[in-house]
């Protein structure tokens, strides 16, 4: 039992990601897709539950989701992987590192990767955001020659800043290590670099369907790697069955409706560009610009109070503190117009 307490009490004293609390209201502290109609969900839902059995185990699932992205990307089948969320693929990959290897990462990024690179036993290297959230890919170049593997979240959680094509280019051609590219806001963006793979094999990145397609609940991700990448990682990295039935269907369903959702993309970014204008109109935060479907804000000191606030009335928005130089920061999901206009006002009250 000696060894199992020492490695509990190594565990224990290690962070793990901490999700938002439950609760009623104005949901603007998850980065979901609320933009989506919930008439989108429950349709693929109602449909996906007529199709399984679910006394089989999904044994066509990965496969069928996989033929259904590899249509949608019009990427071949086989440089495609299928995850329970894209935050289970990211844990996976890290079965291509081997213990005691080095990660570099940005400061900030998704901290759930950073809590799981410590919870295996690898040091992560942090290059950090400049006073203006944005990232020097040239910084991250300086650094490379001290990592075994890159972590890039682009756009970044939480500041929502997302790097330059041809940075990522000239990273993919500088470092030859293994470089995971998490897009999961990519949708939200300028661009997305999933093609990169066929060029950089050395480059994976990874996606998901919980934020593009409103689809958080069904926890559906997938990766886009060479195609060795993707055969080790299905055939021995992966779970047999990642995706339930009913996630799988869902999932099918919606890509056959990609040109539907990308009606919200469009709308997200209207919206969150609305926000960042009016937020920067009251002349009392720091706004920071954003690729993806949320916003961050230094409130400086009043950041708890405003953040109180917004709370009593029922408005959930990401209290963050310290971001990078910033002391005092608040991330807003772009939500529908109407929740978007709800807490405007309300902050736009708590100025005066």
């Amino acid at each position: 039992m000696s060894g199992l307490r020492e490695r509990l009490d190594d565990i224990s004293g290690l962070s793990g990601y901490v999700k938002p609390p439950s609760h009623s209201g104005l949901r603007m502290d998850s980065n979901e897709n609320l933009a989506m109609p919930e008439r989108f969900q429950k349709e693929v839902l109602d449909a996906a539950r007529r199709r399984v059995d679910a006394r089989q185990y999904p044994a066509e699932a990965v496969e069928r989701v996989t033929r259904a992205l590899s249509s949608y990307l019009r990427m071949p089948a086989q440089m495609i992987s299928v995850g329970n969320g894209s935050d289970q693929i990211l844990d996976m990959l890290l079965g291509l590192a081997r213990r005691g290897d080095r990660i570099l990462a940005t400061n900030p990024t998704f901290s759930f990767f950073v809590d799981r690179c410590n919870l295996h036993g690898m040091e992560t290297v942090r290059v950090p955001y400049g006073e203006d959230m944005t990232l020097s890919v040239d910084g991250m170049l300086e650094t490379s020659s001290r990592a075994d593997v890159i972590y890039l979240d682009s756009p970044n959680n939480p500041t929502g800043h997302q790097v330059g094509r041809a940075d990522l280019r000239r990273l993919a051609r500088s470092f030859d290590g293994l470089i995971i590219l998490d897009e999961a806001y990519a949708e939200f963006g300028a661009y997305s670099a999933y093609r990169m793979p066929k060029k950089h094999p050395n480059v994976v990145v990874v996606r998901t369907l919980s934020k593009s397609f409103g689809l958080a609940g069904l926890r559906v991700g997938y990766m886009v790697a060479d195609r060795d990448i993707s055969a080790a990682f299905g055939r021995v990295l992966q779970y047999p069955y990642p995706v339930s039935s009913v996630s799988a269907e869902a999932a099918v369903l919606a890509l056959e409706r990609a040109a539907e959702v990308s009606a919200s993309w469009d709308a997200v970014r209207k919206e969150r560009d609305r926000m960042i204008e009016t937020l920067r109109g009251y002349g009392a935060f720091r706004v920071f610009d954003s690729d993806a479907n949320f916003v961050l804000f230094d409130a400086g000191r009043a950041y708890r109070r405003i953040h109180k606030a917004l709370a009593e009335q029922g408005i959930w928005v990401r209290l963050l503190g310290s971001v990078g130089s910033s002391a005092g920061c608040i991330r807003v999901s772009v939500g529908t117009k109407s929740m978007n206009s709800r807490f405007l006002l309300a902050v736009r009250d708590l100025l005066k």
